[in-house]
């Protein structure tokens, strides 16, 4: 299934028709994963051939798993209670910490 980050798989799941109490019964994690693009570690924007030829991989996978608490969070703000813990989102990793690594 397609969603932008783990969170949004248990709203997807609503949206399936599935019913909230299975899903709190039968969830144990959600994982979300993105693709994305290295920077060159030579050069650092603008290849030479030489970087080119040198390194073929050029994305790396990046994870978010929910479970435990952080799950039990999910799944009350998508039930419509109040939730007190706020999970750091995969995009907002990908954008603010791992800036200098990955574009």
């Amino acid at each position: 299934m397609h969603t932008k980050d783990a969170v949004g798989a248990i709203y997807r799941l609503l949206e399936f028709g599935v019913p909230f109490q299975e899903m709190a019964q039968t969830l144990v994690a959600v994982t979300a994963q993105r693709l994305v693009q290295l920077k060159c570690p030579f050069c650092e924007g603008e290849c030479s051939p030489f970087c080119r030829q040198y390194r073929p991989v050029r994305r790396a996978a990046v994870y978010e798993l929910l479970y435990g608490n952080e799950l039990a969070q999910a799944m009350r703000a998508a039930k419509g209670e109040q939730a007190t813990y706020m999970y750091t989102r995969l995009k907002d990793v990908i954008k603010k910490e791992l800036r200098s690594v990955f574009t």
